[in-house]
């Protein structure tokens, strides 16, 4: 009885070992959609490839779908998702966990977001590179990732509007670079970013780019590791000063004010009209210019300020009731 108890042990030790096993140690290119299909075919058991992993139908086969690869849960090397024609999805790539190097998704016509890499948690390599996606709108997908090991680098995605997907990544182990995202408007997605962990900052060409002053940028501009670049983004982003400006406000802890005080239109040019409900009593105004100079004083306050005597920029405006300081960025068009 020993000895059979003791076959059935080896022989379901002999299964589970073999069901999930390492392979592929030089890696593997898939250029057709055949290949994807047949992966599990041609290679039984196979769920982690630690070598790198190359998908492209540059060579003219056409991918549409990584379904064949469902069974992958890690890869040593890198992951390099690289000029394919018809691909919409990445689903087929959910259980994998972790990339042990580089994470490069470009020259995608057609893929609108990373869905497929939910269950994605690190990436050890020296980099990730998201660029010339020209259908991307956000990075979700990547909300389980926390750790990148080196540069985060998304560039030329016409169509990005967020980086939402990345709110969960806690440390980079290199530069942080956005730029040329002409519909990236904020950066927030990159709060939680420990600042220590980012060797340099570029941050650039984002025409739509007006929100910069995320708590990761905020805490880097502060005290700098290396190298910043900021410019050529809309205003409130198209220099470190304004950025610095702006992030004055970031640390300030302010009870919810939008249902008691208003502050429009911003932008504007000529007038500025605060309105305040259930009583809230605005003693001052303040606004000063990038600089932190002080430039309005007003402590007779009516409905309507006359702001056109300040230049075109950015600015914060300050309100100070007896119980609270308010400052928000106001932009003079």
């Amino acid at each position: 009885m020993k000895k059979l108890t003791f076959l059935i042990l080896l022989a379901l030790f002999i299964v589970a070992n073999v069901s999930s096993q390492p392979c592929l140690y030089n890696g593997i290119t898939f250029n057709t959609q055949a290949e994807i299909d047949n992966f599990q075919t041609n290679y039984p058991n196979c769920t982690e490839i630690w070598g790198d992993v190359e998908i492209s139908d540059a060579g003219g086969g056409i991918i549409t779908n990584l379904i064949g690869l469902n069974v992958l849960t890690a890869i040593g090397g890198s992951l390099l998702i690289d000029i394919n024609y018809a691909l919409t999805s990445l689903t087929g790539l959910d259980n994998v966990s972790s990339i042990g190097g580089d994470l490069v998704i470009s020259y995608n016509p057609v893929l609108t977001s990373l869905t497929g890499l939910d269950n994605l948690s690190s990436i050890s390599g020296s980099l990730v590179e998201i660029h010339h996606n020209p259908a991307l709108t956000s990075l979700t997908g990547l909300s389980n990732l926390t750790s990148i090991g080196g540069d985060l680098d998304i560039f030329w995605n016409p169509a990005l509007t967020s980086l939402t997907g990345l709110n969960n990544v806690t440390s980079i182990g290199g530069d942080l670079i956005i730029l040329d995202n002409d519909a990236l408007t904020s950066l927030t997605g990159l709060n939680n970013i420990n600042a220590n962990s980012i060797s340099d900052l570029y941050i650039y060409d984002n025409p739509s780019l007006s929100t910069c002053e995320v708590q990761s940028v905020c805490d880097y501009l502060a005290s700098p590791n290396g190298t910043v670049e900021i410019h050529d983004n809309a205003l409130g982003c198209n220099s470190q000063a304004e950025v610095d400006s702006a992030c004055a406000t970031v640390s300030i802890e302010k009870i919810d004010f939008k249902d008691e005080v208003s502050i429009f239109p911003n932008p504007t040019d000529k007038e500025l009209f605060i309105t305040t409900k259930d009583g809230t009593i605005i003693n001052e105004v303040n606004i000063y210019n990038q600089i932190g100079q002080r430039v309005l004083h007003e402590t007779r306050l009516t409905d309507v300020i006359d702001v056109s005597e300040l230049r075109q920029g950015m600015y914060i405006i300050e309100l100070v009731s007896d119980e609270f300081i308010i400052r928000e960025k106001l932009i003079i068009k």
